[in-house]
């Protein structure tokens, strides 16, 4: 009887465990397809050492579809700059980890590494040369599944300077 017992429990340990990894899978596709459509709006950034905060304004396209999200447009800041914006992350079940690419600065391509915790991505980013003195920062991506997606990046200004917010979008998808 406790054999008997015992089998059951561990058929049942199982099959909890097989069901459960679809419905992870599935919650992360779902999360991931939030990302679809044009998404519009601004916020600020501040763009180098020497400067404070310069209001802009974006439109970007979205799209998250098998385990990929990928976001690219333009942000503008009146006539003072155009910048290209490209984010292209990919899920790996395996690991948790959400980890791709992010262009948005002058000096070229970001390494982005991060978890998902409910609607938040919160990413380590690395540089290929120094931004603001250093070549590392924190961005969040937030998107709270109703058309709102918020962008954030922390950074340290000026060697050994405080970790402040260096952009901060607000967008909404079209």
């Amino acid at each position: 009887m406790i054999q008997m017992t015992s089998r059951f429990i561990l058929g049942a340990a199982l099959l909890g465990a097989m069901l459960a990894a679809p419905a992870a899978g599935a919650a992360e596709s779902d999360f991931i397809e939030r990302f679809d459509g044009t998404w519009k709006g601004g916020g600020m950034v501040i763009r180098n050492e020497r400067s404070g905060p310069t209001n802009i304004n974006c439109s970007l396209a979205g799209e998250g579809a098998a385990n990929k999200i990928s976001i690219a447009g333009k942000c503008r800041a009146y006539a003072i700059f155009t910048r290209d914006v490209r984010v292209n992350v990919a899920y790996d079940p395996e690991s948790g980890l959400y980890r791709g690419t992010y262009q948005g600065s002058k000096v070229g391509t970001a390494v982005m590494s991060g978890k998902r915790s409910g609607d938040t991505i919160k990413f380590a980013l690395v540089w290929p040369k120094d931004v603001m003195g250093d070549t590392e920062a924190a961005m969040t991506i937030t998107n709270n599944g109703a058309g709102q997606l918020r962008v954030l990046v922390n950074d340290k200004v000026g060697a050994g300077g405080p970790v402040q917010p260096v952009t901060d979008l607000a967008l909404v998808n079209n």
